[in-house]
């Protein structure tokens, strides 16, 4: 793939990571909302925080709204 396809790749996926962010976020807020003690119904506590640092990941990585996408971490 060269390097405009990729690009072009990239910020389709982050655009997408915008979509999921906020459909996921909205959907564990609901589930902490209803949840009558400490513990979500359906998570175990591994489970919460698996999902907790990949919403965490999603937001450092989605394309903002401006257009703008994050930064890509080079290695």
């Amino acid at each position: 793939m060269n390097e405009e396809k990729q690009q072009k790749f990239t910020a389709k996926v982050r655009r997408g990571l915008v979509w999921v962010h906020s459909i996921a976020s909205a959907e564990l807020a609901k589930k902490k909302a209803e949840a009558t003690g400490v513990r979500i119904e359906g998570f175990t506590a591994s489970e919460l925080a698996d999902v907790e640092s990949a919403l965490t990941w999603i937001s450092q990585n989605k394309e903002e709204s401006g257009g703008a996408p994050a930064p890509t971490p080079t290695a």
